[in-house]
């Protein structure tokens, strides 16, 4: 099988427009960084569509079920509960245990779950699962696509499950028993906040992709009447990636002379400028720096940021000067709003320092969230060696909790031990007020 074959029978069957579908395997390297990602892990599938690796590990995934369901951790005792009583997706909590049960999930054996557009991979080789993300149109194609060659009555299965379980687990359940069944999914409320309202899920096992490939061509996708007026509406109407966007951004006067505001999807060219004009001296501190090319992955970073439901939004701010100029970036990560807690992040320009404008932002995002989210814990980590960023949550009272022994791997290829610092709602009301 050849990727590049394949590629080019489904843009000939789907049209160049099509969105390409997307790999999924599990290796033991991570094929590239990815932060912890906050809830769903279908979150970061936005980065993917856009080009992007992402390597999904024990430690990155934050859902429960989602480790659970790609095989990094047993299940959540919380799990049924959950599932039953506050999405009320099964009737009772036993209902739950029963379907895990049945389903029997298997452990990875592997640290890394990966995700990748098949034009950003080499080979079909170790590869997990094909998933597309498809439109009914779409849908109507790779089902009948999959009913070709197999008379079964489960040739496409629509089991019960969350997307990740319908996407991965089931694909992984199927290739150990070489089956041929196909997996229709997200139906789970819970996921499909992350994707357009006319997407569905059709994930082809590797054990069945096999087959499939080489009955493309034979199948209703080429040279019929009928899919070719289905092909000539898919190119009418080409699936739309959408942003979600506040309508108003939040801001906020520091100095005179500062402003912090919400950072938008139009402000990625100051971002990346801002930062590939300060390369060298960001890079110290900041990892992602390498890793930024183009005004384009600021862009697709911004879109992952901004394409979140409002529940789970983690803003980002721009310190702005009065002349409109981009002077850092201050905003939360790895929140867990359940919990009522969350983390600040920041990065200042360097000849915007010591003038107290980082310390009086986080000291108003301090203020902010307790008073606006109601957050009860904020967190600050800093690398050891970095004077001036560790300065910040010191003055401002924060507790120094500990250290993390090679918390973080820096662009220089060294581990740096990390501090730990938090402060508590009620010490912000009484301190920074």
């Amino acid at each position: 099988m050849n990727i590049h074959t394949f590629i080019s029978n489904y843009q000939e069957a789907f049209g160049m427009q099509a969105e390409l579908p997307i790999a999924f395997w599990y290796s033991n390297e991570a094929a590239a960084p990815t932060e912890k990602v906050n809830g769903c892990l279908f979150k970061c599938m936005r980065l993917v569509r856009d080009g992007k690796i992402i390597s999904l590990s024990n430690e990155t995934i934050t859902c429960g079920g989602g480790k659970f369901y790609t095989g990094f951790t047993d299940m959540p005792e919380r799990v049924p509960g959950f599932v039953s009583l506050k999405e009320k997706y099964k009737k009772t909590p036993e209902m739950v245990l029963d379907f895990i049960q049945e389903i029997q999930v298997p452990r990875a054996d592997k640290a890394y779950l990966h995700f990748a557009r098949i034009d950003q991979i080499s080979s079909f080789d170790q590869i997990e699962g094909i998933l597309f993300l498809a439109t009914p149109d779409m849908l109507s194609g790779l089902v009948t696509w999959a009913y070709f060659d197999n008379n079964a009555f489960d040739a496409v299965s629509a089991p019960f499950g969350s997307g990740c379980c319908s996407v991965v687990t089931q694909a992984i359940l199927e290739n150990r028993k070489h089956g041929k069944r196909t997996f229709l999914g997200f139906f789970d409320p819970s996921v499909r906040p992350y994707f357009e309202e006319n997407i569905l899920s059709f994930t082809i096992p590797m054990s069945r992709f096999k087959e499939m490939y080489h009955t493309m061509r034979n199948s209703c996708l080429f040279d019929t009447h009928a899919w070719g007026k289905i092909k000539e509406r898919l190119k009418l109407c080409p699936p739309a990636k959408t942003v979600i966007q506040n309508p108003a951004p939040l801001s906020f006067p520091i100095f005179p002379d500062i402003l912090l505001r919400e950072i938008t999807l139009k402000d990625a060219a100051a971002i990346y400028h801002a930062i590939d004009s300060h390369r060298d001296y960001l890079r110290t501190w900041l990892p992602f720096v390498d890793k930024l090319h183009s005004v384009a992955d600021e862009e697709s970073f911004l879109k992952s940021v901004l394409s979140v439901p409002q529940e789970q939004y983690e803003p980002i701010f721009g310190i702005w000067n009065d002349r409109n100029e981009l002077c850092g970036l201050i905003g939360f990560h790895f929140s867990d709003f359940a919990n009522h807690r969350t983390e600040i992040g920041y990065w200042l320009l360097p000849e915007y320092q010591h003038r107290g404008i980082m310390t009086a932002s986080v000291r108003r995002l301090c203020q902010w969230l307790v008073n606006e989210k109601d957050i009860k814990r904020i967190q600050i980590r800093c690398a050891t060696g970095n004077a001036a960023s560790n300065g910040i949550p010191i003055r401002l009272g924060f507790h120094h909790e500990g250290t993390e022994q090679a918390g973080e791997l820096l662009a220089s290829g060294e581990f740096t031990d990390i501090h730990v610092y938090s402060i508590l709602k009620e010490k912000v009301l009484a301190t920074m007020q």
